[in-house]
């Protein structure tokens, strides 16, 4: 890790030493590993514009077997294909040693903009991506889970076969269709200094880590390390409430400088646009081409951040929406619990028990930029307001988001901010 980002590490953790000394630290306010049985299934829906749609369910079960392992699967088909199975919180050693694991395939066709926070509304690429992949986390977790120390690796397994425009109806098919491998190594730190770990009403929640490709990366391609930090406070609001201030921030340093040749690029990546007869068709082919090569040049040469949009930083903007070099990005979000009964549900399809209902008030501002020099130049804005459900440790979100490219409704499991989650598992 680079000098700055080491200072810039200690001067938070300086900071949390002065706040728990000054404020006390939180009491936990119940058991950080449940083990009360309940589950949730649920159908899923997916279309994309122009390429077709998907149907399928999933189902999440919580604390298995009077454990506090949590299992989830899910499974979509139809133009495109999906899969997964996920086992969480599995205690090799009791409330010390835990591990993590994920499986998944995909079969989909993602919408790619333009890097950049001045990326068009509608100039992007649908490319057709094929592949599968896994995942394992090893956390060594303190204190009732207030302090954690894990180790997070990934390999996946892909092949991009074509590439869809954004009418959704021009399909151009890349030079190369051999499949490209990665491995990801994340090791990270997480310190909680708050009263509990699923639903904090008070105190402060510190998250760094560092990320990097182990496999031998190719010399078309760059290498470079993303450090990511999320600092959240939790301020409490009369009884109940609580007053959530969150900042988070993704860089990415460059060890490895890849080609940024177009030529080069376009003699592995391209579309063959010359084989097209048609005049039209050939100018679409080529735009879209375009697009996908300069964005391979700036990931080489600046690197590719966390991003800006989905379920948990500016949720009025689709996954993906805003990557670039560097990210910056400040939410807030007011929690207003209704009720907050220990009450026993059975309906079918959802079973455990409830411990509180809960609306939300949010605001978000974000940035992207290829250094860190103009971050601060321009940001996308989101608010919006959500309605949450807690279930025997799982917090069942919905959320209604509007921004300046409209709104967005997100159907999700836990809270927004966070490091990771089902759709960016990092």
């Amino acid at each position: 890790m680079s000098r700055r980002y080491s200072y810039g590490c200690l001067l938070i953790l300086f900071g949390l030493s002065q706040f728990a000394y000054a404020e006390g630290l939180p009491e936990r306010r119940r058991d950080q590993f449940p083990s009360n049985f309940g589950y949730f299934v649920y159908p899923i829906a997916v279309q994309i514009p122009g390429l077709g749609s998907a149907q399928g369910g999933g189902g999440t079960f919580v604390n298995v077997a009077d454990s506090d392992t949590d299992l989830t699967a899910f499974y979509i088909d139809g133009d495109f294909h999906a899969a997964g199975l996920t086992a969480l919180n599995m205690h090799l050693l009791p409330r010390r040693l835990i591990l993590d694991a994920g499986w998944y395939e995909y079969r989909v066709a993602f919408k790619q903009f333009e890097r950049g926070i001045d990326s068009p509304l509608d100039k992007f690429i649908y490319p057709e991506v094929e592949g599968n992949g896994s995942t394992g986390q090893l956390t060594l977790t303190f204190f009732d889970r207030r302090l954690d120390f894990y180790s997070r690796f990934g390999q996946q397994s892909y092949q991009v076969d074509h590439v869809h425009s954004s009418s959704g109806t021009e399909v151009f098919q890349t030079a190369s269709q051999r499949g490209e491998s990665s491995q990801l190594l994340t090791l990270g730190l997480n310190i909680d200094l708050t009263d509990d770990r699923q639903d904090p009403r008070r105190g402060v929640r510190f998250e760094a880590n560092r990320k990097q490709r182990l496999d031998d990366v190719e010399r078309i391609y760059s290498s470079f390390v993303v450090y990511d930090f999320n600092l959240t406070g939790y301020i409490p609001i009369g009884h109940k409430d609580t007053w959530v201030w969150n900042a988070f921030r993704s860089s990415t340093q460059i060890s490895h400088q890849g080609s940024t040749d177009y030529s080069e690029l376009q003699g592995r990546f391209g579309f063959s646009c010359s084989t097209i007869a048609d005049a039209a068709a050939r100018a679409g082919c080529e735009g879209a081409e375009s697009q996908y090569l300069n964005s391979i040049i700036n990931y080489n040469r600046y690197g590719t951040a966390t991003p800006l949009g989905g379920s948990q930083r500016l949720r009025a903007y689709p996954g993906g929406r805003y990557y670039a070099g560097e990210t910056l990005f400040f939410g807030t979000e007011y929690r207003w619990n209704l009720t907050e009964e220990y009450t026993p549900i059975n309906w079918y399809i959802l079973k455990g028990h409830r411990t509180n209902m809960q609306m939300s008030f949010f605001a978000e501002a974000g940035s992207v930029a290829e250094t860190s020099a103009g971050l601060t130049d321009k940001f996308k804005y989101t608010y919006g307001l959500g309605f949450r459900m807690l279930f025997e440790g799982v917090t069942l979100r919905a959320d209604f988001a509007r921004g300046d490219e409209g709104k967005e409704v997100i159907l999700f499991i836990d809270y927004p901010f966070s490091m990771y989650s089902v759709d960016s598992p990092g």
